[in-house]
């Protein structure tokens, strides 16, 4: 995942209305951040930044420390017009299975291309 200290933040973002919705995103038993632009998948009712075993649902709005000891809740991108290049992936995940996890998105309203 990125560091907040030298993270650089770029707009992910498009020109198109954006809809928010509260998602609780599962602790890994050490505590991490996510930052804003992570592609999120759930399983099992839990986000997590997307890995090809989760489902790709929404985008990760703010950036957002999980503890080691608990869940947190966040602000994700349901809807939302969005730069692919711009988005954040878990780790390992190929560039096929980002094509994969882009198509399913844009079934549920997130509809990434280049700027």
């Amino acid at each position: 995942m990125k560091n907040l200290g030298t993270y650089q933040r770029r707009g992910f973002l498009r020109e198109h209305d954006p809809i928010l919705q509260r998602v609780l995103v599962g602790s890994i038993g050490a505590e991490f951040t996510l930052v804003a632009g992570t592609v999120l998948g759930v399983k099992d009712g839990k986000f997590a930044a997307y890995t090809p075993d989760h489902e790709a649902d929404c985008i990760l709005a703010e950036d957002l420390l999980i503890p080691a000891d608990g869940d947190a809740y966040a602000l994700a991108y349901v809807h939302a017009a969005v730069i692919d290049s711009e988005l954040i992936w878990g780790e390992g995940v190929s560039a096929e299975q980002q094509k994969s996890a882009i198509a399913a998105l844009r079934v549920k309203g997130i509809y990434a291309s280049e700027a």
